[in-house]
């Protein structure tokens, strides 16, 4: 038997004899030490009956690599214990033993050392407790920053939950998820085939649409793959083009005092400031296919490529409408710095809605957003809501109507339980008690029974008029409960309109049916008397939100000072008022009616030069293509009579032509002649429009109307 194999024999023995001994003597059992808790010593040499006591004991050291043998240990007496605490008598047992002759030098050290850690530790622990009494002593606040913890708590749990993962903003990564990569990878090469023979067909007929105008001739230039992949927003298209942004930059504000955000705002340099000057002069103008040759000039110019979005809906083009969005999402991803992205990640980052630059960035997010509902991508659009909520905590575009549908629709219930209940401790959004009854759906996705009912309940109390029309809107009979209850007030109306225009298709199952009507059954009749008579005011947030909805029926109780309320273009959709506005370039006071500059200061920057220089190019563009400047949407796109066809022409269409190249050439000379005197807007605007100044002066109205 080893000798490893002995000690653990002996060590049972000793461990039975202590339990026998503390069973027939209790007192003696007090000063019986447990072996597991006791300073190693020494272990028994079975052999030294046998002789030869030393060289065992050597062969078990070098056997356990050093550690010393121990002694076999004594007996507890039934001799009375002495008094005193039980560190002392184990002192006393510990020197005892350490005086038997067969106590090794290396065990008696060993416990001495044992004895010093004890005592050491006990002095660091009083030590640090020390420390901490004086550091409260010396910092009286040490209290106050503690409660100022406890109360930011709330607002920094709020930005975890806003935090972007930027996989999910990017709508390809769900559809592969979705689809396979193997699908989405076909479909990709049926559409550039589609696209080989649309280009075919164009060229016989040589008729060119708006989609492949805009797009760059096979064999251009294309941005770097490093570009196109990293955008933190949206993926690139090979198809764009090799351009710089044109002068938009990104510069950090400041942060917050209590660290938890960083507020960021996009500028606008001098050239992207002209190009936006140019921009102005064609809304005045009206004309959407002045716009689409300005973009054709300037590809990145954000407010161009939403004002060109907007026609390719008319015509009925999504794709291409949503392709610009993406264009103009990932021309702002183009110039971010490194700190906005990790900001962004962490729920951080802040942008000032009062900056016309920035509002540029919500508006796209938002035509993006629903061309991602458009095609089922509802994480996606789910992570641009989260973004453009985080941005500003006020909400100006109402993102919390769409978060609680895209959450559902995404099976995000109970990240949206918790969105919903840190948003009532830090958010001041008067219509909080409506977006709450989503949670009923969100408890009833997670199979949560019990507490389905009580929102419900509680649900039904409160806005019995929601409900009532609920049911109406789900064909369903309203119980003796809510019978007869309806909105009493605009303000109520509009919640109520705008929650189930938001909600419907989701209430609309089997399952939430049949719960509504069992719950509601068992409520007693509602006590409207005791409810407030009027919900809170509707907001210029979610009124920019019905506005942009265009649904005529939450138009209609939308609150009318804020609809009827100028400037509001489409490109800024019911700006903040103009006090609250926060101007970095010239051109963003253009639609207030202030120009904010001198023309002397536009041609000390280079304004002047680079206005002339973009118009004369789109006008080459326009003549070379034999296109008349007031023709519309075809007549801009085609060119379908070859030169040898021009006897064929009809004598009137031939002599409207060279009158409008005429036209077109007194105007260039207008504009070289007498552009100091009367600035950029004027001539450009007769130049591109042929509008006299004093007859745009009296329809300023109507362009304005058209424009919008």
């Amino acid at each position: 038997m080893s000798s490893r194999q002995l000690r653990k024999l002996q060590q049972q023995k000793e461990l039975e004899r202590a339990q026998l001994n503390t069973q027939e003597d209790p007192e003696a059992g007090e000063d019986v030490e447990e072996p597991a808790k006791a300073a190693p010593r020494p272990r028994p040499n079975l052999f030294a009956a046998l002789g030869g006591e030393d060289n065992d004991e050597e062969e078990e050291e070098e056997e356990d690599n050093g550690v010393p043998l121990m002694e076999p240990p004594e007996l507890p007496t039934a001799e009375p214990a002495p008094s005193g605490p039980k560190k002392s008598r184990k002192k006393k047992k510990k020197s005892k033993k350490a005086k038997t002759g067969a106590t090794t030098q290396a065990a008696h050290e060993n416990a001495k050392e044992d004895e010093d850690e004890d005592e050491d530790e006990d002095e660091i622990d009083k030590a640090i407790k020390e420390l901490k009494l004086g550091a409260a002593k010396m910092n009286p606040g040490f209290g106050k920053d503690k409660q100022d913890s406890e109360a930011i708590g709330p607002r920094k749990r709020m930005n975890e939950l806003l935090s972007i993962n930027p996989y999910h903003l990017k709508a390809i990564n769900e559809m592969r998820n979705l689809f396979g990569r193997e699908v989405i990878e076909s479909a990709n090469a049926e559409e550039q085939q589609e696209q080989q023979n649309r280009r075919r067909r164009q060229h016989v007929s040589r008729q060119v649409d708006l989609e492949t105008y805009l797009r760059e001739p096979p064999g251009a230039k294309k941005l770097p793959e490093v570009s196109l992949r990293r955008n933190i927003f949206v993926q690139g298209k090979d198809h764009w083009p090799r351009q710089s942004a044109g002068g938009l930059t990104m510069k950090e504000i400041g942060k917050s005092d209590d660290g938890l955000s960083t507020e960021y705002a996009y500028l606008h340099d001098d050239n992207y400031d002209s190009v936006q000057r140019v921009f102005w002069a064609l809304v005045q103008v009206g004309d959407p296919m002045r716009m689409v040759h300005l973009l054709k000039e300037a590809p990145y110019h954000v407010s161009t490529l939403l004002q060109v979005s907007s026609v390719a809906k008319q015509d009925e083009n999504m794709a291409l409408a949503a392709e610009l969005c993406e264009r103009a999402l990932f021309t702002f991803g183009r110039v971010t710095t490194s700190a906005f992205r990790q900001d962004i990640e962490h729920g951080r980052a802040r942008f000032d809605f009062g900056r016309p630059e920035n509002r540029q960035f919500w508006l796209a997010g938002f035509h993006y957003l629903r061309s991602l509902i458009r095609k089922g991508t509802f994480r996606a659009a789910l992570e641009w809501a989260k973004l453009l909520y985080s941005l500003d905590p006020q909400d100006p575009y109402a993102m919390r109507h769409y978060i609680h549908l895209l959450a559902l629709r995404a099976h995000e219930s109970r990240w949206l339980i918790d969105f919903t209940e840190q948003m009532e401790l830090v958010a001041d959004h008067p219509d909080i008690v409506y977006l709450r009854q989503s949670l009923v759906l969100a408890k009833l996705q997670i199979n949560d029974g019990r507490g389905t009912r009580e929102i419900l309940q509680h649900g039904i109390k409160t806005v019995p008029w929601l409900y009532c029309a609920l049911f109406q809107e789900l064909n369903l009979d309203a119980p003796p409960s809510i019978w007869g209850i309806s909105a009493d007030s605009d303000s109520r109306k509009f919640w109520v309109k705008l929650y189930i225009h938001q909600t419907r298709d989701l209430w609309n199952n089997a399952q939430a049916t049949a719960l509504l009507q069992q719950v509601a059954k068992g409520l007693d009749k509602v006590d409207v008397a005791s409810l407030p008579l009027q919900d809170p005011v509707v907001d210029r947030g979610v009124t920019r939100l019905a506005y942009l909805e265009g649904q005529t029926a939450l138009l209609a109780v939308a609150p009318r000072d804020l609809l009827d309320a100028q400037p509001n273009y489409e490109f800024d959709p019911l700006p903040p008022p103009l006090e609250r506005n926060v101007f970095t370039a010239q051109s963003a006071r253009l639609p207030w009616g202030q120009a904010g500059g001198s023309h002397e200061e536009e041609d000390e920057h280079g304004g002047h030069g680079r206005v002339a220089d973009l118009v004369a190019r789109m006008q080459n563009q326009l003549a070379q293509r034999g296109v008349a400047p007031g023709g519309g949407m075809m007549g801009m796109m085609n060119n379908a009579v070859e030169e040898d066809d021009d006897d064929d022409d009809d004598d009137e269409i031939r002599a409207l032509r060279e009158a409008d190249d005429e036209e077109l050439m007194r105007d260039m000379e207008a504009y070289v002649s007498w552009g100091r005197e009367q600035g950029i807007l004027g001539p450009l605007m007769q130049m591109l429009g042929h509008l006299g100044v004093g007859r745009r002066a009296n329809d300023e109205g109507d362009d304005e109307e058209d424009a919008r």
